[in-house]
């Protein structure tokens, strides 16, 4: 399984400290397109560490929602979505290119990432607009306890998805994640151990209320906003 973390999210003054103590330790790097989080040069930045250290990277597009940090829902158009994606997919390639390097798939952030999976009309949009790329990008989606939907609309679209799960986000009973406004939602160092243990040895979680779920899985993700963001993915990689 894969480890990766969602990076090139400092703007301005506002930083996210995280980027060249998590880098050395991925897999891949899913690197901000300036919609949620992330400006020209945090995005450089990150580019340029994630080929210093060999580390494959991502586009990571979201809903244009800085205020919220992309984890706000919008209802957006088709034509929308498509214009969304294709601009932030662009960008982050281009830049990836002007580096000298290439940028290899594709991961929704917050809002949108969960829409895909339980709104039929964004999902297909999204899919519309990876398609008529033609760029061949695989995208990362979350792994549910039925995946048949979404592979089946992928199928259609000519896409291949890589399957996620979370080392520091608790799990509900439908296999979604927990709302941050949760209690518990957000894992302690220990917990978060614990889920990722779980999930290598038995592609499963455990939720909230108790419940084993198997997610069967391609990447972990550790959040670049989670407390100890650093120190839990140096822990990770020893249990990998």
């Amino acid at each position: 399984m894969k480890l990766n973390c969602d990076l090139g999210e400092s703007f301005g003054a506002y930083t996210m400290p995280v980027d060249k103590g998590v880098m050395p330790h991925l897999d891949l790097a899913n690197i901000a397109c300036g919609f949620h989080g992330g400006d020209p040069v945090h995005i450089q930045r990150a580019i340029q560490l994630a080929t210093q250290h060999n580390v494959t990277i991502g586009a990571h597009p979201s809903y244009p929602d800085r205020q919220g940090f992309g984890r706000r829902h919008m209802a957006l158009t088709s034509d929308e979505l498509v214009a969304l994606l294709h601009y932030q997919v662009g960008m982050l390639r281009s830049m990836c290119e002007f580096a000298g390097t290439s940028c290899d798939y594709v991961k929704p952030h917050g809002a949108w990432y969960h829409d895909i999976v339980k709104n039929n009309e964004v999902r297909h949009a999204t899919f519309k607009a990876m398609q008529s790329m033609a760029l061949d990008l695989p995208i990362v989606l979350p792994a549910t306890c039925d995946p048949s939907l979404l592979v089946k609309d992928a199928d259609q679209y000519g896409l291949t998805i890589w399957f996620e799960v979370f080392a520091d986000r608790a799990y509900l009973d439908d296999g979604t994640l927990a709302p941050r406004t949760q209690p518990g939602a957000v894992l302690s160092e220990k917990a978060a151990l614990a889920q990722v243990s779980q999930l290598l040895q038995h592609q499963s979680v455990t939720t909230i209320s108790g419940q084993s779920l198997v997610l069967n899985a391609d990447t972990l993700c550790v959040h670049s906003d989670t407390p100890a963001a650093v120190k839990l993915v140096k822990a990770i990689t020893q249990l990998m």
